[in-house]
């Protein structure tokens, strides 16, 4: 739930990584379509679903 609402909040910063963050965690449909007063109420997270381990979104850079 925690990500999820972090995931709507940092949208506006970051949007290619937080749509990817919000298909990894299961949720449907584009995280753009969303408002932050309406969709960051915590218990909005349907639970039960399958979240899914991709690459790193941020890869550590090499020196």
């Amino acid at each position: 739930e925690a990500l999820r609402i972090v995931t709507i909040l940092a949208n506006p910063a970051l949007p290619t990584s937080t749509q990817e963050i919000w298909s990894r965690i299961g949720l449907k449909g584009s995280i753009t379509d969303l408002r932050i007063d309406a969709d960051t109420k915590w218990g909005q997270y349907p639970g039960g679903v399958t979240v899914v381990k991709g690459d790193p979104l941020f890869p550590r850079k090499t020196a």
